[in-house]
């Protein structure tokens, strides 16, 4: 026996009866009172059961937290750096009295280089690398960019490099000296060996002599 099975798709067609596999189902069982045609339209409810729910498209319910600012001259900065910040505006009035972005956002952003830029520069040279040095200046360029007056603050990032400078001058003098004192550090230690020994020779030369020594004749 031979059988021959394919997949295909046909339309069910009241004016073609024959269409379709009338063995599975046919157009009267389709057109009958309670069958599954209504108004020449077949409509299929499928039951779905969810075993498991993973992720949301829709997460728009869950909402971020609002992290809370505080406006000092017209920026919105986080509370722990408010004084940081009065303090930069009272000792520099113009400081951004050519400062062009009006965008709350980019305003944000521009005060929060600032203020990371103004901390840095306030660091030990020891803790600052030459490239921090490099990042720092360009973060400077950045700013005056943007409208800020900061010449105070250009001067302020040249005394750190040069700060810098000379406490790589430094670092390397010392390691040069080192260099040198190590052998005449070995020099000393053999000497100060060679006079503890001598000192010993010394005290055994001027113990006195007893009687009972046995080399005494």
């Amino acid at each position: 026996m031979f059988c021959d099975s394919a997949e295909t798709q046909q339309w069910f067609d009241k004016n073609a009866p024959d269409w379709g596999f009338t063995e599975m189902i046919s157009l009267t069982e389709l057109h009958a009172e309670e069958g599954l045609l209504r108004n020449g339209e077949l409509t299929v409810v499928a039951k779905v059961e969810v075993l498991e729910v993973v992720g949301k498209l829709d997460v728009s319910e869950e909402s971020s937290p609002v992290i809370e600012t505080i406006d000092v001259n017209g920026f919105q900065v986080l509370p722990s750096q408010v004084e940081y910040a009065k303090s930069l505006f009272e000792r520099h009035l113009d400081i951004a009295s050519k400062f062009r972005p009006k965008n709350p956002y980019l305003k944000t952003a521009y005060m929060n280089v600032l203020l990371s830029l103004t901390q840095t520069i306030c660091q030990s040279p020891q803790e600052l690398s030459n490239d921090d040095l490099s990042d720092a200046g360009a973060a400077l360029a950045y700013l005056r960019e943007a409208g800020f007056e900061l010449d105070w603050l250009e001067k302020k990032l040249n005394e750190v490099k040069e700060k810098k400078k000379k406490e790589e001058a430094c670092l390397a003098e010392i390691q040069d000296m080192d260099e040198h004192v190590k052998p005449l550090k070995k020099k000393y230690l053999d000497l100060e060996a060679q006079i503890d020994k001598k000192k010993a020779e010394l005290l055994a030369a001027r113990a006195p002599l007893s009687l009972n020594d046995d080399n005494v004749v």
